[in-house]
């Protein structure tokens, strides 16, 4: 699941009220957390790098100051760097949404959906981005909910180019690819305020049945028309029930 937070202080408030956070996550974390604490907080480096050791000290029970030292370091030095990015959504506009129809390949219309919702983002983030998308061809196709090869991968975005809807960057070693298609003054039409399956996104909207877990948000395919919750969420809550039910036994039973 891609790493992309739309709204970089909503997450690290809401990781610092509840304590959860993944194991893969906590790179990311930590280095949103300083520039939290530098720019929220305006705490400079020697006291970042305190406040990222009480956290690690308190949330992750395998930390070893001596082994995360250098790190904590790097990502308060690092800290005064950028602002949080606090982005609620992007409007994708009529045009646009038109032009991926107009496609008529449903894997390669996720694939332009998923580009499109990018780079309006990276040009939220940066004014002077130009449509530019320098995510990894990994973390574009998890978005677009696309399983394929890596040669397949490459063969799509080409299948993109040469409709016109994109462009590689000149340099060779540069992987980054520009959108042709954003027509920013259009009618505004739909708005995306969740980047984690970009693809289930344009299937919703192209009409496809699919629902937001009432326990995390995420989209899923509503395979029986009755379905509530993703799979983790789903699995939590009838652990809860069953926990509910253990309850109200044993309070009978007294």
């Amino acid at each position: 699941m891609t790493t992309l937070i739309l709204d970089e202080k909503e997450y690290v408030d809401k990781i610092l009220s509840e304590g959860a956070l993944h194991p893969s996550r906590i790179y990311l974390f930590l280095g949103l957390y300083a520039r939290y604490l530098y720019h929220e907080k305006e705490l400079r480096k020697t006291k970042i790098i305190k406040a990222l050791d009480a956290f690690m000290e308190e949330n992750y029970p395998r930390y070893n100051p001596v082994d995360w030292g250098l790190n904590l370091e790097k990502y308060a030095g690092k800290a005064s760097r950028y602002p949080l990015c606090q982005c609620r959504g992007i409007w994708l506009t009529k045009e646009e949404l038109d032009t991926i129809s107009g496609i008529h390949d449903k894997v390669l219309e996720r694939l332009a959906f998923t580009l499109l919702c990018l780079a309006k983002f990276n040009n939220f983030r940066n004014p002077l981005n130009n449509n530019w998308v320098n995510s990894s061809n990994g973390e574009i196709y998890s978005m677009a909910c696309i399983n394929t090869t890596a040669a397949e991968k490459d063969l799509k975005l080409g299948r993109l180019r040469e409709m016109g809807l994109i462009e590689h960057a000149r340099k060779i070693d540069n992987l980054s690819v520009q959108v042709l298609f954003t027509v920013p003054e259009g009618t505004q039409k739909l708005f995306v305020s969740d980047f984690r399956k970009l693809g289930y996104e344009w299937r919703l909207y192209q009409g496809e049945n699919y629902i937001r877990c009432a326990g995390c948000g995420i989209l899923v395919k509503n395979t029986n028309g009755r379905r509530r919750f993703c799979k983790e969420c789903g699995e939590q809550a009838n652990k809860e029930k069953s926990r509910e039910r253990m309850k109200k036994i044993r309070a009978e039973e007294k």
